[in-house]
Formats: C-alpha cells, sequence, structure tokens
C-alpha cells in the first residue's frame, strides 16, 4: 500500500491521539477543560458580537485586535507574539523552526522529560527531530543532574517544560528550570504554562532577560477550549524566526474575535471559573486520598493523578456511571494512573458517588 511505502520509519509506530467517547457521560473530567460554560447573558452578547464578523473575509493574518490585549496584559512588545491555532500548533511552529542539527549531528533533538504531554514527542517525530526524553522519578519529580548531564551531552535544540505537567500535575521548582536557562545559553527552553491559571506561578518576569527563554500560555484550559487559542511570548527574535512559517491565517476570525471579545470584557468572569475550579480541587484531592486504594499525586493544574490497582477496570466502572477520566494504565511510569479533571462541584460529587 501507498502509504506504508511512502511512511517516514519513525512514524510507524505511532497511534492516533486517541479520545474515547463512551455512552451516556454525565461528568466529562477527561481532557482539562473548564467545566463552566459562559452565562447565558455573556454567550447571547458574545454570539451578538459574532455575528458581525466578516466570514467572506480571512482572518487578520496579524490578530492586531487580540494581539493589543495580550500585550497589554503582559506588559510585552506586541512584536514578541506569536498566535497559534491553540499551544499545540506552537509547539510544533517550534520544532519546524529551530530544527538546524548541531554541527556533526545527523538530526536536532528536542528534549522534554517524561512522562508529559505527548504533543511534544508527536510534534519532533512528525518533522524528523530526534526525541531527547528525559525520566523523572518515581514521583515525577526532576532529577536535576540527570536533567543537566542529558542537556549537555545531547545538546538539544529546543526543551520543553510543561509547568505544571501534564498528567501529572507536578510544578517543577523555577529555580531549576532557572539553572537550565543559565547553564545552556545554546538551547531554546520553553516554559510552556498552559496551567498557570491554576498554579498562579510564572517565568513571565523572567523573559528580558534571557534570550534563550520562551513562555507559552493557552486560552484552552480557562474556558475557550472550543476557540483554540494559544500564543507564545518570546524575544522579538525568536518570534521573528516563528514568524517567518507561521501560516498567515492560522487562528480563524471567529476563534480570534471571541478570545478578544472574552479577554477584554469578562475577563473578569474567567478568573472566577478558575478560583472556583481552584476550591473544588482542594476538595476532591483531599476526598481522593481518603480512599486507602488510590495513591494521590500532588497537584497544580486543574487536575489530579491517581494511581489505583485495576485502574483500567475502575476506568470502565466509573464510564458505566457516567464519569469519564483519562486513563495512563498501560506498562511504563504511568502504569495503573488515571487522570482527573476538576469539574464542576455536582460533576466532582458524581466522581466521588461512583468511586464508593
Amino acid at each position: 500500500m501507498i502509504a506504508d511505502e511512502l511512511l517516514r520509519a519513525e512514524l510507524a509506530a505511532l497511534a492516533p491521539y486517541a479520545i474515547p467517547h463512551p455512552p451516556n457521560i454525565r461528568a466529562k473530567l477527561d481532557a482539562n477543560e473548564s467545566p463552566h460554560p459562559l452565562p447565558p447573558a455573556v454567550a447571547a452578547a458574545l454570539g451578538a458580537h459574532l455575528a458581525e464578523v466578516a466570514l467572506h473575509r480571512y482572518p487578520d493574518g496579524h490578530a492586531a485586535a487580540l494581539r493589543a490585549l495580550v500585550a497589554r496584559e503582559h506588559g510585552v512588545d506586541p512584536a514578541q507574539l506569536v498566535f497559534g491555532n491553540g499551544s499545540d500548533e506552537l509547539i510544533t511552529l517550534l520544532m519546524a523552526t529551530f530544527a538546524r542539527p548541531r554541527p556533526g549531528a545527523a538530526r536536532a533533538g528536542v528534549a522534554y522529560p517524561t512522562p508529559t504531554f505527548v504533543v511534544y514527542r508527536i510534534g519532533a517525530l512528525s518533522h524528523g527531530l530526534a526525541p531527547v526524553e528525559i525520566p523523572l522519578g518515581s514521583d515525577f519529580t526532576l532529577d536535576e543532574d540527570r536533567l543537566h548531564d542529558t542537556l549537555a551531552r545531547e545538546r538539544p535544540n529546543v526543551v520543553y517544560f510543561a509547568l505544571p505537567n501534564n498528567p501529572t500535575g507536578t510544578l517543577w521548582p523555577r529555580a531549576a528550570i532557572l539553572s537550565v536557562v543559565e547553564r545552556h545559553p545554546d538551547i531554546l527552553v520553553i516554559a510552556d504554562e498552559a496551567y498557570f491559571a491554576y498554579s498562579g506561578e510564572t517565568m513571565l518576569d523572567l523573559l528580558p532577560a534571557h534570550e534563550n527563554l520562551a513562555i507559552m500560555r493557552t486560552l484552552s484550559k480557562v474556558g475557550l477550549a472550543g476557540a483554540r487559542v494559544g500564543y507564545l511570548v518570546a524575544s522579538r527574535a525568536v518570534a521573528g524566526a516563528i514568524e517567518k512559517i507561521r501560516p498567515p491565517y492560522n487562528v480563524g476570525s471567529l476563534n480570534q474575535a471571541a478570545a478578544a471579545f472574552l479577554l477584554a470584557e469578562h475577563r473578569e468572569l474567567l478568573d472566577a471559573a478558575a478560583r472556583a475550579v481552584i476550591d473544588e480541587r482542594e476538595r476532591v484531592v483531599a476526598a481522593l486520598a481518603a480512599h486507602r486504594d488510590l495513591l494521590v499525586f500532588p497537584t497544580r493544574a486543574n487536575f489530579v493523578l491517581v494511581r489505583a490497582a485495576f485502574a483500567t477496570a475502575l476506568w470502565h466502572r466509573l464510564a458505566e456511571r457516567g464519569v469519564l477520566v483519562r486513563n495512563f494504565d498501560r506498562p511504563g511510569p504511568l502504569a495503573g494512573c488515571l487522570r482527573v479533571t476538576i469539574g464542576t462541584r455536582e460533576e466532582n460529587d458524581a466522581l466521588l458517588g461512583a468511586l464508593g
């Protein structure tokens, strides 16, 4: 078959990103989304705003309105921003841009601690780059000596740190990431702060002093998952390089308009929803920790990772009772693990009730 004949060898073992859809789910706690929909009045106002978008025209390739809002919010030059169709696109744009092999190397390397967000590995393989995976400890903490030794030996072009990490919820120390930035100035360090709204910790203030540091954010976790809007904050040189290959209309007109409207008019609503999730997170984590058969890992995100005997059987039991969580139970460091997104109080009570 032509697909088999032409497929690159390193992609042969990859499986498509799978999203289970069991029937009769009433508590969807598998995708790290915000559980809070827009209030009807706000949704109606947004609908009226979107009705004015000129769909017969291409989107604003510069995302001018959204760019001005985000630049003002973060106190950066608008030229330091790159917008993407979610942060997933930004991850791969970074890889495609900074892919020159080091002298004597056949391929450029992309490093990341593991286990972590699967798109880092998918992006590396899809762009013909060499994944450099740095195992975490059994409690998902960073082994800093191993980290620095690996980076010095392999010399990847880019290293990604999910802060907090997905799917473990771990927030590695800021000092540990800063030490990578300072000790490896020829490596581009990406602080992926997709869950910043739930951790409250950022490296954005360090950006002016370190050209090899970039900050990645997304609106997907704070109520705009359907809009698919992410952005990178970097030096003007790094941002300008990525802009050379960014598709000119990668963020649609409706997506830009929705994001700009909500950030400008209803930012406090998004922030309040995030605070509600944080409050629920503390309650849910305490309730899960009370189960003697569950090991609950510390989290600073809007989800929590738990380990259980017979985790896959437990996943099926929850799904049968209308509760969908993410199953990571397969051989490897995540064996026996389920990831639970923090939902509304009602959804969380459904989870806890299904656990018995």
